[in-house]
């Protein structure tokens, strides 16, 4: 399956927050042993925002929507391309006129 890229780009100041996944193991001394939950244990994911003209906003949903939270697609952020896909709910607030403003979040995939 190829993966669709994410073309359009963010507003700044996106914000990125990583999640360490580890187990951990204390003993009754004090002592503690943790390891890596997984190969992959450390997964990024954004809040992103996208303030543009309606056409731009909505050709932007229908995207989103097409990939359902499901299939993930490529975006570039911050100079990085990784795989995502949405998590949670996607927000679109009208700002004034013509002008909308798209929210949502993104959680790295990662693709064997």
């Amino acid at each position: 399956m190829a993966l669709k890229n994410f073309v359009w780009r963010v507003d700044a100041g996106a914000s990125r927050i990583t999640d360490l996944k580890t187990n951990a193991v204390s003993f009754g001394d004090g002592y503690e042993q943790v390891s890596s939950f997984g190969i992959n244990n450390a997964r990024v994911s954004w809040s992103v925002t996208k303030t543009a003209y309606k056409a731009e906003i909505d050709a932007i949903y229908d995207f989103l929507i097409e990939h359902k939270g499901v299939t993930p697609f490529y975006v570039t952020i911050a100079g990085q391309t990784k795989s995502y896909r949405t998590d949670g709910s996607i927000g679109t607030p009208h700002q004034s006129g013509d002008v909308w403003q798209l929210s949502f979040n993104l959680k790295q995939v990662f693709i064997p």
